[in-house]
């Protein structure tokens, strides 16, 4: 790939700005402030935008070269790729997807892939190269003009890294050391506690009580379920028999009025008897009284024939004769005596007869009444009787489809008193019945919150459920990253590192005039190389030059590895270190190795150019100031 052109309308402090670069080596010259750093990154921002989240850093890229004079933020880079195919990009940094063209000015953004997150991500589509490897490998950013000793120490385990791992930002042990203990904070083991695993088991186990106490309720819902369809039939049961047990009642109070009118007649039909039986009683005491007169009047006659034959008995055998006249004085006297008491008699007796006469008559009377009233009685008793059978009737067929035979039969038979006794127990019973379904709904209420609450912790459950599995997802993801780290490790042990150290040891013995011919990665201590006498000692030991220089190779040879398209090799302040010796090596390298590379140097320096004009190497010069 080599990049033909910049045109940089407005980004961070440069403003209409446009660069041309050719093929080989370009130089872009500015003092430091220039404006460098900031083309530098609008290559990159262009190629794969710029981002508007801080990363960990105090103010976003976006922020940092948004321009402040101008609301012009945007630019176009020209680039031709290996294969001879050309693009333009024009990009306003504010949107999040730029306007790619081809050779022909043909707008063919649409024919690239769409990230959610990052937009049209087409130069990682065109070349395999993501922004970050981009920036870790084809760009080497200035390490800083003071290195301390930290510093040195940073680079030297950028190097190591870089021989281990391929990446010079990835240490194998604190990649590993990093899984682990993210592992454990995020996930957590076996023996570990208060951690995410344990947390969730610990949380599935008292859900998992809390279930199981409260799934008692549910045979116990079901229990008072069917108790409660129970009580709502035998409450409709007694309401239709209470129901029965009122129209009874209804029909028993006008059926008293009609018993109370056939009872009256039936009193009328008794009075008439009794009096007839009081004038019968009287007549007969009449009779009895004639017939004791008749005895008494007997006797008188007997008396009054006592007296004549001992009168004549004392006439035939007594000779005093005045004497037995006396004798006749007495019967004379009761002769007088009756007589007078049968005229007294005789009246009596016609008297008597007269009122015996009305009495029969009026016993006439009485007894036609009477007959009158008996049949009357009889007719109105018929006729209730009927209307009675026709009304118990009627209540059989309108309940005998609720109720049993037997039950309508023996309440139409009770009487008055019985009927509202009989109520009187049904409101009883459906009282009852209405408190204990009003009961059962609270308990039903009651029971229904708590199998609410059961239904929320089943789904807790398996909320927890999903996590747990989540958990173990992620753990599981855990063990296959440092699985598949242990196994790139060893591929880059076994493949890559024996040769970027082969690499190595041929840059370090050429910058060092074969001083330093073999270097050797240790997982413990890092790099060490071979001195003169044959031992080995750190790469720190090194001059800052000599490890800046390695550091660069490395980055270089990575870049080759990873992509077949012959990326732009961009360094910005890299050489700052370098000697003029180690300075015309590496250009020297540069040339001979990377020469299908463009070769991109900011530098604020002239002795890029005076070198390369020492050794007659052609190069574009750019000045920024």
């Amino acid at each position: 790939m080599k990049i033909n052109n910049l045109k940089i309308n407005g980004f961070g402090k440069l403003k209409n700005k446009e660069i041309e670069l050719s093929d080989g080596i370009n130089i872009i010259y500015g003092e430091n402030e220039s404006g460098k750093s900031s083309i530098l990154k609008f290559i990159s921002s262009i190629l794969y935008g710029t981002s508007k989240n801080k990363n960990g850093k105090e103010i976003s890229d976006f922020d940092k070269y948004k321009p402040w004079k101008t609301e012009e933020f945007s630019g176009k880079i020209d680039y031709t790729l290996k294969n001879g195919e050309k693009f333009e990009v024009y990009r306003e940094f504010k949107k999040k997807n730029p306007i790619i063209y081809n050779s022909n000015k043909e707008d063919i953004s649409k024919t690239f892939k769409i990230d959610k997150n990052k937009g049209i991500d087409f130069f990682t589509e065109q070349t395999g190269i993501d922004e970050e490897t981009f920036l870790n490998t084809a760009i080497t950013e200035q390490e800083g003009i003071k290195l301390s000793t930290s510093s040195q120490n940073s680079i030297i385990q950028k190097i190591s890294n870089f021989v281990s791992t391929g990446d010079d930002n990835i240490s194998f042990k604190k990649s590993m050391d990093k899984l682990n203990k993210r592992q454990l904070e995020e996930i957590g083991t076996e023996r570990s506690s208060q951690k995410p695993i344990n947390i969730v088991n610990n949380k599935i186990y008292k859900l998992l009580e809390e279930k199981r106490n409260l799934e008692t309720y549910k045979d116990s819902i079901y229990d008072n379920s069917i108790e409660k369809e129970q009580l709502k039939l035998e409450e409709q049961d007694e309401m239709i028999k209470k129901e029965l047990l009122n129209e009874i009642r209804l029909k028993l109070d006008n059926n008293r009025v009609k018993s109370a009118e056939i009872n009256f007649n039936k009193n009328l039909e008794n009075d008439y008897v009794q009096k007839i039986k009081e004038l019968n009683y009287k007549v007969c005491n009449d009779k009895a009284e004639e017939s004791l007169e008749e005895v008494h009047s007997k006797n008188y006659y007997i008396l009054i024939l006592v007296f004549i034959i001992a009168f004549i008995i004392l006439m035939i055998f007594n000779p005093y004769k005045l004497i037995n006249f006396v004798i006749l004085l007495p019967v004379i006297y009761i002769l007088y005596r009756k007589n007078k008491e049968e005229k007294k008699i005789k009246e009596k007796f016609k008297n008597r007869n007269i009122e015996k006469e009305k009495i029969i008559n009026e016993i006439e009377v009485l007894n036609r009444n009477k007959k009158e009233q008996t049949e009357l009685v009889e007719e109105k008793e018929k006729k209730f009787s009927i209307e009675l059978e026709k009304e118990n009737k009627v209540l059989t067929e309108k309940y005998i489809k609720y109720l049993d035979l037997g039950y309508i039969e023996d309440v139409l038979s009770k009487d008055y008193n019985d009927i509202l006794k009989e109520i009187q127990n049904k409101e009883n019973r459906l009282n009852t019945i209405k408190f204990k379904l009003h009961t059962m709904e609270n308990n039903e209420r009651e029971i229904a919150n708590k199998l609410d609450s059961l239904s929320m912790i089943e789904e807790e459950i398996r909320d927890a459920e999903e996590e747990k599995q989540e958990l173990l997802s992620i753990n599981k993801s855990f063990n296959i990253a440092k699985e598949c780290l242990e196994k790139a490790n060893k591929l880059v042990k076994e493949s890559i590192s024996p040769r970027f150290t082969d690499n190595l040891c041929d840059i370090i013995s050429k910058i060092s005039n074969n001083r330093y011919t073999n270097i050797v990665l240790s997982d413990t201590d890092g790099l060490d190389v071979e001195i003169e006498n044959g031992s080995y000692v750190p790469v720190s030991r090194l001059s800052v030059g000599t490890i800046d220089q390695m550091y660069i190779s490395l980055r270089l040879s990575v870049l080759e590895e990873i992509t077949d398209e012959n990326m732009p090799i961009i360094f910005d302040e890299a050489f700052a270190y370098f000697d003029n010796e180690r300075l015309k090596n590496i250009l020297k390298y540069l040339s001979i190795n990377f020469k299908n590379n463009q070769i991109i140097i900011f530098t604020c320096s002239k002795r890029e150019e005076e070198v390369l004009d020492e050794l007659g190497l052609d190069y574009k010069i750019q000045n920024i100031s």
